[in-house]
């Protein structure tokens, strides 16, 4: 009875130990969040009081720019603050010349802004990071100097100034708290980058050590194994503000990123070779399952300098292995012996993935005379000039709206309107899902209002001095901070900590009455809401229309490939381009992926392991030394194919079908009768061909129009 009491006990201690507690990030907050929280609060609160012992006119704008700038990493703030500074820059040089040019002349001023909000959030959706944020950061500063000038005109020069001087306080203030928490950044950084690359190889180890073993991994963990190579090759651009950028670390560091993504397509290569091959023997799975378990030990021995030295050499001791027993298929007789006649291509298939391997140890152990050109693996990222149309349109088209119902109802808090329009619209012009992120921002600043109410009508006039001031308003920011480092809260605790203090309404020699207070919050709400609705209405984020348009990317770039005489492109860049694909459909869809979003995602990594083999056979048919016969195969099998290469579906399919049939059974025909000596280059081209047929044959749903269009048909049905 005792026994089975205390059993009981357990249990139910167990569950409620496991169970995600809604507001546990309030209570029982983790040390990286209680840190956070209080560091920015801290330097938040003396960037304000400096702001007024300075007797600047809105020392808000300093304590906001600190929780502006604050980020997970120290990195990241630097660089956010940074290119916040170059931002503001650029802002107030607009808003000058803006109001400069048009003064009292609204009906030009506006579209003037418009204009300038939709080219600087055009250009930030072309580029990645805070050098995004910096022009988002011009769009919506341009906007709230030159509104805020717009009563006087005169002397917009010193409403400019005074705003940079509040950013650039905020910045410094955040900076300098953050270098006196972090000690040893560098050594921390490059610790840290250790360690995502030691996780990153070790989730690409267990998908290619899957495949190998023959049990197919989910589809579901290798998009998460490119998705979290596209994210680290991100991260890294803070590691080197932390580490520099010279440092070779570095460069090495996003080679190593390179080449696990092109190691898990490679992997995905070997599947397609598995799938399609008719008989292997039992000395080529028996090398499989070896190499799948020393794959899968890798990341367990990446602690320290002497492991990796040593992992490397037993690596070197299994190619040597390996290549002997290559050698050995060779010269076999097809049909005769131990080997089965396809066990070439999977031994060959084995020793690319080893190459690939002993490749990345190189980068990741990072010795200089070793590692001599990292730039070569570098994942490349390429421009969306669709999605930067689109968000220009939108910026501008907002702008202008706002403007005319600010004319129309000669609203006095019109010009704080357009600025808040400016804000939303230019913030999440660089988002996928604008409708749900702007809404959650929405409801922060809704928060933020409903916080605001205990300072400014109980605590602050009850009490008198900044000490006053810091004992009311020091609890909300830090509750903002720690909601902050909570990621299904931090997009809320974004707004609702940037736009606290300026509902406060913080001055040195008055403080905000009711009437204000309401006409300030009114004015806030509303435009951010308008600002949701611009996202709703104009040109609205289409996940249909973005896969649509993913798929017409991919097609055109395996035409490109195809297209005899046209430059091929970068095999990093070509990963890259299709990974950064899979990745923004995710993003989307979070949790939630759809019957086509799924079917999007496979014909994207389906599509990118066909145009990596389809690559291959096209620098390959240019190797010298290479059999005359091979040649020709190659030559007639891309003659004339890249123009015409899925152009007509209902031809081209069985066309293409048709070529891959011929010119495996004729490198078939060539390699049996061909010199031992030359059997090496048939089976790669015969391994890259079958991969080719395998992914062409089992993507169709995804690469014929017909299939595409009624998929796409069904999803907009089931959306209503």
């Amino acid at each position: 009875m005792i026994a089975d009491f205390l059993a009981r006990q357990n249990d139910a201690l167990a569950r409620l130990r496991g169970r995600s507690w809604p507001f546990k990030w309030l209570y029982a907050p983790s040390g990286n969040a209680f840190e956070f929280a209080l560091r920015n609060t801290i330097a938040s609160l003396v960037a304000l009081g400096i702001a007024f012992w300075m007797e600047l006119g809105e020392p808000q704008w300093a304590a906001m720019t600190v929780w502006i700038t604050a980020q997970g990493s120290r990195g990241e703030s630097l660089s956010k603050g940074r290119w916040r500074l170059v931002g503001t820059l650029l802002g107030m040089i607009g808003a000058v010349a803006l109001v400069s040019a048009f003064p009292q002349a609204p009906w030009l001023f506006i579209p003037a802004l418009a204009l300038w909000a939709g080219i600087c959030t055009g250009l930030a959706t072309l580029l990645q990071n805070f050098r995004a944020y910096a022009f988002v950061l011009a769009a919506y500063t341009c906007a709230i100097i030159a509104t805020g000038a717009l009563s006087a005109p005169d002397h917009v020069f010193e409403i400019a100034m005074a705003r940079g001087t509040y950013i650039f306080l905020g910045v410094v203030c955040e900076m300098v708290a953050g270098l006196v928490f972090s000690a040893s950044l560098a050594v921390k950084a490059r610790r840290t980058m250790r360690g995502w690359l030691t996780e990153g190889i070790g989730a690409a180890s267990l998908v290619i050590s899957d495949v190998l073993d023959g049990a197919a991994p989910p589809e579901k963990a290798i998009r998460a194994v490119f998705s979290r190579t596209l994210k680290l090759n991100e991260q890294l651009e803070f590691t080197v503000v932390e580490v520099g950028r010279s440092d070779h670390a570095i460069a090495c560091a996003y080679a190593t990123i390179g080449i696990l993504s092109k190691i898990v397509s490679r992997g995905l290569g070997m599947q397609a070779r598995l799938s399609t091959t008719l008989v292997v023997s039992e000395k080529a799975r028996s090398a499989l399952h070896e190499v799948a378990g020393f794959i899968k030990e890798i990341a367990q021995r990446l602690d320290n300098a002497d492991s990796v030295v040593a992992l490397r050499q037993d690596l070197a001791a299994l190619q040597l292995r390996y290549d002997a027993l290559y050698r050995q298929a060779d010269t076999t007789p097809e049909g005769g012996g131990s080997f089965a006649p396809d066990d070439r291509i999977i031994l060959h298939g084995l020793r690319l993935i080893l190459e690939e391997y002993e490749t990345l140890l190189i980068y990741f152990q990072a010795r200089p005379a070793e590692a001599t050109a990292p730039s070569r693996f570098r994942l490349r990222r390429v421009m969306h000039f669709h999605a930067a149309f689109h968000n220009a349109m939108r910026s501008a088209t907002a702008i202008c709206l706002a403007g005319l119902v600010w004319e129309v109802t000669a609203w006095p808090q019109g010009a704080s309107f357009i600025s808040f329009v400016a804000v939303v619209v230019g913030r999440f012009a660089t988002t996928d899902n604008t409708v749900l992120v702007s809404n959650r921002f929405f409801y922060g600043a809704c928060l933020a209002a409903l916080a605001s109410i205990l300072p400014v009508f109980f605590l602050i006039p009850t009490g008198s001095g900044f000490e006053a001031l810091i004992v009311a308003i020091a609890p909300l920011m830090f509750i903002g901070g720690l909601a902050a480092r909570n990621p299904a809260t931090a997009t809320a605790a974004g707004a609702y900590n940037t736009f606290l203090p300026a509902l406060i309404g913080l001055d040195n020699h008055s403080r905000m009455d009711e009437l204000t207070w309401f006409n300030s919050t009114i004015a806030l709400l509303l435009g951010l809401g308008a600002g949701v609705l611009v996202f709703r209405c104009i040109l609205p984020f289409n996940i249909h229309q973005v896969c649509i348009l993913l798929r017409r990317r991919a097609l055109h770039g395996l035409q490109r490939i195809c297209a005899p005489g046209r430059r091929l492109p970068a095999e990093n860049r070509w990963i890259g381009l299709i990974t950064q694909g899979m990745e923004r459909v995710i993003r989307y869809a979070g949790a939630s992926l759809t019957p086509f979003m799924e079917l999007n995602l496979h014909g994207l990594l389906s599509v990118m392991t066909l145009g990596r083999n389809l690559l291959f056979l096209r620098r390959f048919a240019l190797r010298p030394g290479l059999p005359a016969g091979l040649s020709a195969i190659l030559a007639s099998f891309f003659k004339g194919l890249g123009p015409h290469l899925l152009r007509s579906p209902t031809m081209e399919e069985a066309a293409f079908a048709a070529r891959l049939e011929t010119a495996i059974a004729t490198l078939r025909d060539k390699a049996g009768a061909a010199d031992v000596a030359e059997h090496p280059a048939y089976s790669e081209a015969l391994g890259s061909l079958m991969v080719v047929q395998h992914e062409w044959a089992s993507n169709q749903s995804w690469l014929d129009d017909r299939h595409f269009r009624h998929a796409l048909q069904q999803a907009r049905l089931q959306q209503g």
